[in-house]
């Protein structure tokens, strides 16, 4: 089987400068590969908890499934990590500076890594030699797919569920099959706090399509409405990146203004969100 290390053209004796990086998530383990899809993965590496890179080289690894992982690039470290710290959510941690190199960038998100990770190290070294298992300098490829991967075509309003970061790339990139979709729809939608569960029912109705309503909710968080607006004044605006967005019904372009308001009502009577949701009114 095809061992990464000769993809990339990594020589034995250059493995002492090499550090792994498996990336996944502490509590979500697919936030290091939501990540890339956004085009972030490497400002997310280049935050730290510990010291974890001290070598010149930084082999990146990103967790797909269950002892598969998608090839991230290998990077240069080009400085000394500096101390940083988050005080809104009490994280303290360390900052590296990196450069992706040219080392197969052309297969970047495209080879699949098959490893059987049987240690909790996500920083090994490239040498190492683990007690069980095979070593990493081992890695074979499972798959090369034809183009890199990306955050999906549109697959059905039904299929909806995406978070604030993914709302954003979708409008900026102006991805064609979510554009045709939305922008042919009115309809009730939900936006969901996954912070506290809270939910918000909306709707995109008179001119305005799904796209429309929310390339706004894209720009701010909260697209103009006074409910969401309250929130991220009281919250502060990096709040917005706890939303949800999903699509409850979608309707007719011809269908009026009335109908639309008596499904978003109803919507707000099923879920309760006036209760204990977001909704005022």
């Amino acid at each position: 089987m095809l061992k990464l290390l000769d993809v990339l053209k990594i020589a034995e004796a250059e493995l002492k400068n090499y550090k792994v990086h498996f990336a996944i998530g502490a509590t979500d383990k697919m936030v290091p590969y939501h990540k890339f899809l956004i085009g972030e993965f490497k400002e997310w590496q280049e935050g730290q908890t510990n010291k974890n890179f001290h070598r010149p080289y930084v082999l990146s690894l990103i967790y797909y499934k269950k002892d598969l992982w998608i090839f991230g690039g290998v990077y240069q470290v080009t400085g000394k990590p500096v101390p940083i710290e988050n005080p809104e959510d009490n994280w303290k941690g360390w900052k590296y500076t990196t450069e992706l190199i040219e080392c197969q960038t052309d297969l970047i998100g495209r080879i699949m890594v098959s490893y059987k990770k049987e240690y909790r190290q996500s920083y090994p070294n490239l040498e190492m030699i683990p007690e069980n298992g095979m070593r990493p300098r081992d890695m074979c490829v499972s798959s090369i797919l034809d183009k890199r991967v990306s955050i999906n075509d549109f697959v059905g309003f039904d299929k909806v569920n995406i978070d604030y970061e993914t709302l954003q790339v979708i409008m900026r990139d102006n991805i064609p099959s979510w554009r045709a979709a939305l922008s042919n729809v009115k309809g009730i939608y939900l936006i969901a706090d996954m912070k506290t569960g809270k939910q918000y029912v909306g709707s995109a109705y008179g001119d305005e399509c799904i796209w429309q309503r929310w390339s706004a909710y894209a720009k701010d968080g909260h697209g103009g409405n006074q409910e969401l607006k309250a929130l991220l004044s009281e919250q502060g605006e990096k709040y917005k990146y706890n939303f949800k967005y999903s699509i409850l019904e979608v309707c007719n372009m011809n269908l009026g203004n009335d109908y639309i308001i008596g499904r978003e009502s109803y919507w707000k009577e099923v879920l309760q969100t006036r209760e204990f949701g977001l909704n005022k009114n």
